[in-house]
């Protein structure tokens, strides 16, 4: 092999690990958020179909607002609104939606083992929290601005 093919393989490689990279939805996301200058925690503690509309609703609008690359939003569900974040919650094809805007979706380990619920038993979107209000918490201390509609 001569050294111009070689040269021309690893730059076709490099070429295509940069697409892959930026074709992850986990790094397309780092992306857009490093370039957030508005950052949202949004609660669910209710479980009810209204509450679970309304905060889907709320998130919607800042989004289409400020736009999925101006602002951060992550949503925080515990107690009885973990619901919202099970598998097979008739919300899900709009989470998938949001997740792919940008939204994350954080599920309280502490209600999910007082409900006896895995990881197995929430939308594939969901990440888990050690607990719904310390992740709160701990947003508002990084400056985040917190709502609970």
């Amino acid at each position: 092999m001569t050294k111009a093919l070689i040269q021309a393989r690893l730059l076709m490689a490099g070429c295509a690990l940069t697409l892959l990279m930026f074709a992850t939805p986990s790094f397309a996301r780092l992306v857009s958020h490093a370039f957030a200058t508005h950052h949202l925690v949004v609660q669910i503690s209710n479980g009810s179909a209204a509450e679970q509309t309304l905060v889907l609703n709320n998130v919607a609008n800042v989004l289409n607002h400020f736009g999925p690359d101006k602002v951060q939003v992550e949503i925080v569900a515990f107690g009885p609104g973990l619901r919202l974040l099970l598998k097979h919650n008739v919300n899900g094809p709009r989470i998938r939606s949001l997740y792919a805007q940008g939204v994350e979706f954080a599920a309280c380990h502490n209600t999910m083992m007082s409900m006896h619920l895995t990881k197995a038993d929430l939308n594939p979107v969901a990440h888990v929290v050690v607990g719904g209000v310390v992740e709160i918490m701990r947003r508002e201390s990084e400056g985040w601005n917190y709502i609970r509609p």
